[in-house]
């Protein structure tokens, strides 16, 4: 065979592969005014859904993982209480108190609660407070483990269930980000960060440094 025959059967053979592929791929439903669409298949629905999903974790800052080094956190004093529960009305860990912290530098897991009861362990804590900077801007990262397509089913009347989602990047693991700018009270909401029985949240001084930062968590 001569090399200009290989080069057309080569080509032949990649323009199979990538029509097989194409025939074989899923094609991304029309998401327009698909909660009114009374005509979408259940299956379309939920796929809109989940985007729908993806689309408010991204606008809300998600990341895979944070930047920055790790650092370290100085004179920090609290007073803190946390609550682990299980029963017949579901679970609801929480914590509650206030943290102040005198210096952040860089990245740093601060610890806001911690169990022996290997029944909590993994336990999702969600918390909601105030945060404050007297100088420096701050960042509190809330923790992201999530399946949007299985979330989607749950607001879907025939929900396909047992099956892979339809596209990557359903499947979220990551970060979102809530920014507070110094010497403002800003409302946030964040899940804890697990590992084994204890529970941390995630802060950032995207400057380097923030100073005299003080955080509020509400009891539920």
């Amino acid at each position: 065979m001569t090399q200009t025959s290989q080069s057309l059967f080569a080509s032949a053979f990649l323009t199979g592969l990538l029509a097989c592929s194409a025939a074989t791929a899923e094609t991304r439903p029309d998401c327009t005014n698909f909660n009114t669409n009374d005509r979408m298949e259940s299956h379309d629905r939920q796929w809109c859904q989940a985007l729908a999903f993806k689309a408010n974790y991204l606008k809300s800052g998600f990341v895979e993982s944070v930047p920055g080094s790790d650092g370290r956190a100085r004179d920090v004093s609290s007073r803190l209480g946390g609550h682990f529960t299980s029963g017949l009305f579901g679970n609801s860990s929480s914590v509650g108190g206030t943290v102040s912290i005198g210096e952040l530098t860089g990245r740093f897991r601060l610890r806001l609660a911690r169990t022996k009861n290997t029944t909590y362990y993994g336990r999702k804590i969600q918390i909601t407070g105030t945060a404050s900077s007297g100088t420096g801007r701050l960042e509190i990262y809330s923790y992201v483990d999530v399946d949007l397509w299985k979330l989607a089913a749950v607001l879907v009347d025939k929900p396909v269930r047992g099956q892979q989602p339809p596209e990557g990047g359903l499947i979220l693991k990551g970060y979102t980000r809530t920014e507070i700018a110094q010497g403002t009270d800003h409302k946030f909401s964040a899940t804890l960060i697990p590992i084994g029985g204890d529970f941390f949240l995630l802060l950032r001084a995207p400057d380097g440094t923030a100073k005299d930062i003080r955080l509020e968590f509400e009891k539920p």
